[in-house]
């Protein structure tokens, strides 16, 4: 009973003094989400553990919202949408309407994790609203680095 993560984590405050960094390249969104960056998930095919690791950025330990980012119930109050996984080609269809229904101005992130490789080419769908894409990844702390240079902080 010593080690409850509750005292364990605001005793070593875990993110708080952590800087985040990345080397992907990101496109900024031109100087409009300066403040407050709204971000819906969707899945297209990725491995469960992405997504387990996509809703820890959710939980105390990042704190994502001190920085203003917050998910979105619905991709029509969302500012970025991030898309988990080589897409399949049913989800193809669900993908397109998820971007028709984002507001205008809206970006794009893809994450790709593992060796899955998909016959369908997103960036196509995607156009030029593709903000990054982060290939390999590791670590949820890569995806705060990148949000984190969208809004060029």
């Amino acid at each position: 009973m010593n080690n409850w993560w509750l005292p364990y984590g605001l005793k070593k405050r875990l993110t708080e003094k952590k800087s985040f960094q990345t080397d992907i390249d990101v496109k900024p969104l031109d100087g409009i989400f300066k403040t407050s960056l709204h971000i819906y998930i969707i899945d297209v095919g990725c491995p469960n553990d992405l997504c387990f690791e996509i809703k820890a950025l959710q939980a105390p330990q990042y704190n994502i919202h001190r920085f203003g980012i917050f998910f979105a119930d619905t991709p029509r109050h969302a500012d970025v949408l991030i898309v988990l996984g080589p897409a399949t080609k049913k989800m193809i269809g669900p993908l397109k309407e998820t971007i028709n229904q984002l507001p205008k101005p809206f970006g794009i992130i893809l994450i790709e994790s593992g060796e899955m490789k998909s016959d369908v080419d997103i960036k196509n769908i995607v156009g030029n609203n593709l903000l990054a894409e982060i290939k390999n990844y590791e670590n949820p702390e890569q995806i705060i680095a990148v949000l984190l240079k969208i809004m060029n902080k």
